[in-house]
């Protein structure tokens, strides 16, 4: 019974462990919440100096992580297995960009 657990349990992390195009995924994703962070501190830093601000157009997490796909993703993984390694990309992606 203990074993079963720790299979299902251990079984969530079994596709960061085993696909490149999750794992990918996951890093693009934190890269991109990293920049709007910095990008959120730049406008904070500009719009008390000129009363400007630099603003970032909200973006749905699943459609940015597609457009992502599209830009760095394909290009990296090419047409092999592209429906599968677009899908964990994208479920990577998701998992860090909005966290």
């Amino acid at each position: 019974m203990f074993l079963v657990l720790a299979l299902l349990l251990s079984s969530c992390s079994t596709r960061e462990l085993t696909s490149e195009s999750y794992k990918f995924g996951k890093e693009t994703g934190t890269n991109w919440r990293e920049l709007t962070s910095e990008i959120d501190v730049i406008s904070s830093w500009v719009g008390a100096e000129s009363g400007e601000t630099i603003e970032i157009p909200e973006v749905e997490k699943e459609t940015a992580c597609k457009a992502m796909w599209l830009i760095i993703g394909w290009p990296k993984f090419g047409l092999k297995d592209m429906a599968e390694n677009r899908e964990n990309f994208v479920d990577g992606c998701i998992t860090t960009i909005g966290s």
